[in-house]
């Protein structure tokens, strides 16, 4: 039975619809690779006990006529369906690879396991088995998996979980470096939370919980929850009547707890893609009056869309409500004493016009 999976490891590792191997081929992989010698009977018959498995083996069925004119069919050419196609393969290393809150560590073990399962013959297409997409920057969370492990225990268990929650503040050297919050004593503050969710927006992970004694949703970013632990005998507070929907949530754009607004806006017909990626579905979009403008309704915090709308100050001109322009206003009002213009009477770098412009890189979501 050691040459059955001999033979089975052989199939998986070698072969895939464009990388077939012959009876012939596979008994002398067998004799290179394992010392074992194979004939062709014993080899249909391995062949045969794979497929009545449940694996996907298969192979070209070819019809022969013998003299006597009776035909019969001969199965060559085999090949075993591989678990990842090349394209499945490359598309969940970068997604792996875009998540900017996982540790390096981890994401380069679950990369490995990825490849462990795809075909020998789909790897030498990836160089050294690295994801397409190369992402720069990487904040420290070096317990995500087992913070979101244990936050989904309790979930399920519905108990309430107490951890730390940090912040950056920038070290000796120059560096920034996470820190617990403290109380008003200056000791690191413990959160106990009722949890009844977790969302990935932007790549990163939320917990949606209620903080005790608190009665309203906050979120909280998961790779900066530290010192997490479960608290078994303490049972979670009901969730809020007004609980969102995840979807109301992600609209958020930043991840704000609170009230959303209905906000219109003016918008270049240019970033029409960026305002689908962050509003999705949920935006109505009609042509403007003006010509190559869009007007946008939405619901979305205030806070968020403020935040927003100064990330697409230069396409983007806030119509309603009142009390959000009149915050863009003072912001603008605030950037133009700190950038006056320079000697010759031009703001100082200003930007060349582009007639398709780039989104700029979205900001972390603030700290509460």
């Amino acid at each position: 039975m050691k040459a059955l999976f001999q033979l089975l490891r052989i199939l998986q590792e070698e072969t895939d619809p464009q990388h077939r191997l012959t009876q012939a081929q596979l008994m002398q992989r067998m004799q290179k690779r394992c010392g074992v010698t194979l004939n062709r009977r014993t080899l249909k018959h391995y062949l045969d006990l794979i497929c009545d498995a449940g694996f996907p083996l298969n192979a070209e069925r070819t019809q022969y006529q013998k003299p006597d004119g009776t035909v019969y069919t001969r199965d060559t050419d085999w090949y075993m369906e591989p678990q990842l196609e090349l394209s499945e393969l490359r598309l969940l290393l970068d997604l792996l690879y875009a998540m900017p809150a996982l540790p390096e560590q981890q994401r380069d073990a679950v990369a490995e396991k990825l490849c462990r399962i795809a075909p020998q013959t789909a790897l030498y297409q990836i160089p050294e088995t690295l994801p397409a997409v190369v992402h720069l920057h990487h904040p420290p969370a070096k317990q995500l998996l087992y913070s979101v492990e244990l936050l989904c225990e309790a979930i399920r268990k519905r108990c309430l979980v107490e951890f730390r929650y940090c912040r950056y503040q920038l070290a000796a050297g120059g560096k920034p470096q996470m820190t617990p919050r403290c109380d008003e004593n200056g000791q690191p503050r413990v959160y106990r939370v009722s949890p009844y969710r977790i969302l990935v927006s932007q790549g990163r992970y939320y917990l949606v919980c209620c903080k005790e004694p608190y009665q309203s949703v906050s979120h909280y970013r998961i790779d900066r929850i530290h010192e997490i632990s479960l608290l078994p005998g303490e049972p979670c507070a009901p969730a809020p009547a007004d609980y969102p929907h995840p979807s109301q949530t992600i609209e958020q754009l930043y991840m704000y707890s609170g009230e959303q607004v209905t906000c219109r806006f003016l918008a270049d017909e240019h970033i029409l893609g960026d305002i689908a990626d962050w509003f999705g579905d949920s935006a109505c979009i009609v042509p403007a009056e003006e010509a190559g403008m869009l007007s946008v309704t939405v619901q979305v915090h205030p806070l968020a869309m403020e935040h927003w709308a100064m990330q697409y100050a230069r396409w983007v001109t806030v119509l309603e409500p009142a009390s959000l322009r009149s915050s863009l206003s003072a912001a603008a009002a605030m950037l133009a004493e700190k950038y006056p213009p320079d000697e010759a009477g031009m703001p100082q770098n200003t930007p060349s016009p582009d007639p398709s412009p780039a989104a700029p890189p979205a900001p972390p979501p603030p700290e509460k």
